[in-house]
C-alpha cells in the first residue's frame, strides 16, 4: 500500500504532464511497470477475498480505491499499465465504487 500513491502519481506525471514531452520514455515505463506490479500484488491479495483485508471493507480499501480509480480514469493509464488483466482488482474496484458512501462522495466532489 505504501508504494501505490507515489508510484501512481509518477505515472501521471510522466504520462500526462511535463514528463509526457520527455523523449526518453524509460522513466514513464519504469513507473508503469511498478504500477502494474503493485496492481498484481493487489490482484493476488484479492484471491478468495472481496476486500483487501478479507470479508470486510476497511481503511485499506478506502485508501486504495481512489488511487486505482484515478490511475485508470483521470490519469489515463489503463492501457499503459495493462489494467484489464487484473480481473480481481476490476471486480474489487466495481464493488467499492458501488458502495453508497463512495457514490455520495463522488457526487460531492463532482459539484
Amino acid at each position: 500500500m505504501g508504494g501505490v500513491g507515489p508510484t501512481f502519481g509518477q505515472v501521471r506525471f510522466f504520462n500526462e504532464f511535463a514528463g509526457k514531452a520527455y523523449e526518453d520514455k524509460r522513466p514513464r515505463d519504469r513507473y508503469a511497470t511498478e504500477s502494474a506490479r503493485l496492481l498484481g500484488v493487489l490482484d493476488k491479495r484479492l484471491t478468495g477475498r472481496n476486500w483487501a483485508m478479507g470479508a470486510d471493507y476497511s481503511i485499506a480499501d478506502i485508501s486504495l480505491l481512489g488511487w486505482v480509480r484515478n490511475l485508470i480514469g483521470f490519469y489515463e493509464a489503463r492501457e499503459l499499465v495493462g489494467f484489464d488483466r487484473f480481473l480481481r482488482v476490476q471486480a474489487w474496484l466495481n464493488r467499492g465504487l458501488a458502495r453508497p458512501a463512495v457514490q455520495h462522495g463522488l457526487k460531492v466532489t463532482a459539484s
